[in-house]
C-alpha cells in the first residue's frame, strides 16, 4: 500500500503548519518575558501586540505562499491553531517562568555590585551636596550684595 505524493504533500504542509503556530507562541511568549521585566503602559503592550499579529499574519503568508502555494486550507489554520494550542498547554509556562526566573536571577547578579557602589557612594556624595548648598548659597548672597552695588551705581548716575 502506497500513499500518494499528494497526501504526503498536504501531511507536509500540515506539519509546517503545526511549527508554524509554535513557533507564533513561542515568539509571543518572548514578548511576554520582556513585559514581565520591564513594567509597560497599557498603550505601548497595544502597540506591541498589533506589530505582532501583524508579523504573525505575514509569516503565516509566506509559510502558506511557501508551502503550500499561497493556497488558504481549512487544515492549514487548523494545523497553526493546534501547534498555537500544544505549545501553549505543554510549553508556554515552562518557557515564561523559567524565563523570567532565570533572567531575574542574573539581572540580580550583576546589579550587586551597582548596588554596593552606590551604597559606598551615599555618604560621600551626600557631604559634598551639602558642602555644594552651602557653597552655592554664599554665592547667591554675595551675587545679591554685588547686584545691589551696581545698582546703585547705576542710579547714582
Amino acid at each position: 500500500m502506497e500513499i500518494s505524493a499528494e497526501i504526503l504533500k498536504e501531511a507536509d504542509v500540515l506539519l509546517a503548519a503545526f511549527l508554524t503556530g509554535m513557533l507564533l507562541l513561542f515568539a509571543y511568549d518572548l514578548l511576554r518575558i520582556v513585559r514581565r521585566l520591564v513594567p509597560h503602559k497599557t498603550w505601548l503592550i497595544g502597540a506591541e501586540d498589533l506589530i505582532f499579529w501583524i508579523g504573525s499574519a505575514l509569516a503565516l503568508f509566506a509559510m502558506l505562499y511557501r508551502e503550500n502555494s499561497g493556497y488558504i486550507r481549512g487544515f492549514v489554520i487548523g494545523g497553526v491553531l493546534v501547534g498555537m494550542l500544544f505549545y501553549n498547554l505543554v510549553f508556554s509556562h515552562l518557557v515564561v517562568e523559567g524565563c523570567v526566573f532565570l533572567l531575574e536571577k542574573i539581572l540580580f547578579v550583576f546589579s550587586r555590585p551597582l548596588v554596593w557602589t552606590a551604597r559606598l557612594l551615599k555618604k560621600p556624595v551626600g557631604h559634598m551636596r551639602k558642602k555644594g548648598k552651602k557653597v552655592l548659597r554664599f554665592l547667591k548672597k554675595q551675587l545679591k550684595k554685588i547686584w545691589k552695588a551696581v545698582r546703585i551705581g547705576i542710579s547714582k548716575q
